[in-house]
This record gives structure tokens, C-alpha cells and sequence, in this order.
């Protein structure tokens, strides 16, 4: 995976978390020295913020800042390959959408993954990947955009993230 998707990866997994130096050193196994030069140069760059709270200088993602929200979108792409490539083969042309808190990188270590499919809907059993991610999967199933009661949901889903094929209208 990219750099800069690595170095952010605990801000990805939950983008509400505060993260010292040394907490961060430690989780992506560098050195303080290293891990501090790295923080820096992602706030300057507008990907992550900075507070200070007693002693302590903290940093956590910059929510509003769009590249922070399409890196977070490619990080989880890549993390739900394996989903992505069983619903492809279980189901005829489907298209997939991330969309909720994941796809808006508001998500929290807790946060479920909410997946819409636009498919014939079948039993995927998605044990396996709900345990390799840590996280629940929902899938919301749907035969076209026109099947969506609920317009609240229908928007959410459409300013989601395209994971797999097209939509169309």
C-alpha cells in the first residue's frame, strides 16, 4: 500500500482518536524521532491536527479535509478487497457503494462497515471478513435505485463511495 496510507492508517481505523508521539511510534513500530518529523509534516499538509492537552501534544485526522476523506476511502477499498471480490463472484454485475460514517471518515473504532448493493439479493455469509477487518458489515440490498423507500438513505447512499461498478439512473 501507498506511504502516506500507512503512515495514517490509525487515523483511518478511527478518525476520532488523539495520538501522542510515542503512542504513535510504538503502533506503527518507528521511532519517536521519525514519528514526530511524520505527524509534522502531515499537519502541515492539512491531513491531521494538532491539540495540546496537558503535556502532551496530540494529533488526529482533519475530518474536513477533502485529500484526508479520499485517502481514507482508498485505504478502506483496499482493506475490503477480499469482500468486494465475493460479492463480484456471488452475484451477477453488482454495483457496490460504501457509504455512512466510513465513507465520510467519521468513523470510530466501533463503527460498523454499511456496504449497499445493487444486485439480485442472496445470503452472503460475511463472518470470515467481519473477523479480518474487526468491524460488523451491513449490507443493504437493492434490485435498482428506484427500490429505496427511504429518501434520507437513498441520498446517503448516493453521496457514498463507488466501490464497484456503475450506477446509473
Amino acid at each position: 500500500m501507498l506511504k502516506i496510507i500507512n503512515d495514517l492508517k490509525p487515523f483511518f481505523e478511527d478518525c476520532y482518536r488523539r495520538i501522542n508521539v510515542r503512542e504513535y511510534a510504538k503502533i506503527t513500530n518507528i521511532s519517536p524521532p521519525t514519528a514526530s518529523s511524520l505527524l509534522n509534516y502531515y499537519k502541515k499538509e492539512g491531513l491531521l491536527l494538532m491539540e495540546e492537552y496537558k503535556n502532551y501534544i496530540l494529533f488526529y485526522a482533519n475530518k474536513e479535509n477533502q485529500y484526508f476523506i479520499e485517502l481514507s476511502r482508498i485505504y478502506w477499498r483496499k482493506k475490503l478487497g477480499g469482500l468486494l471480490k465475493f460479492v463480484e463472484e456471488n452475484t451477477i454485475n453488482p454495483v457496490i457503494i460504501l457509504f455512512g460514517s466510513t465513507s465520510k471518515a467519521e468513523n470510530k473504532i466501533d463503527s460498523d462497515i454499511d456496504l449497499a448493493v445493487f444486485a439480485v439479493k442472496k445470503y452472503l455469509k460475511v463472518d470470515a471478513f467481519e473477523k479480518s477487518i474487526k468491524r460488523n458489515i451491513q449490507i443493504f440490498w437493492f434490485n435498482s435505485l428506484e427500490n429505496i423507500k427511504n429518501k434520507d438513505l437513498a441520498i446517503n447512499i448516493l453521496n457514498g463511495y463507488i466501490l464497484r461498478g456503475r450506477l446509473s439512473l
